[in-house]
C-alpha cells in the first residue's frame, strides 16, 4: 500500500476530541451582543440629524423652536418689505429706473 493512501486514510478517519471551555458559549454570544449593539449605535448615528423631530415632543424644546421661527420669520419679512419699500419709493422718484436696475448701475 501506498503510504500517501495510509495518510489519507488516516487523516479521514481521526476526529478531533476538543471541549470548549465553560465559558465558551458565553462569550460567543456576548461578542454577538457587543457586535448588534455597536452595529445599532452606528445605524442610530446616522439619524442624529432628525433626533430633533423626537425632541419637539417635550413643550419646552417646543415652544421655544416655535418662537424661533416666529421671530426668524418676522425677520425675514420685514427685510423684504423694507427693500420692497425702498424699491417703491426709488420707482416714485424716477418711474424709469427700478431699484434693481440702479443696483447694477450706481450711477443712475
Amino acid at each position: 500500500m501506498n503510504p500517501k493512501d495510509d495518510l489519507s486514510d488516516l487523516l479521514q478517519s481521526w476526529q478531533p476530541v476538543v471541549e470548549p471551555s465553560s465559558g465558551f458559549n458565553r462569550g460567543v454570544w456576548s461578542r454577538i451582543e457587543a457586535s448588534q449593539t455597536r452595529n445599532s449605535e452606528v445605524l442610530a448615528s446616522l439619524f442624529i440629524p432628525f433626533r430633533w423631530i423626537q425632541s419637539m415632543g417635550r413643550p419646552r424644546i417646543a415652544i421655544a423652536a416655535a418662537a424661533i421661527a416666529l421671530f426668524g420669520g418676522v425677520l425675514i419679512g420685514g427685510v423684504q418689505a423694507h427693500s420692497s419699500q425702498e424699491e417703491r419709493y426709488l420707482t416714485s422718484l424716477n418711474p424709469l429706473t427700478t431699484h434693481r436696475s440702479s443696483a447694477h448701475h450706481p450711477n443712475h
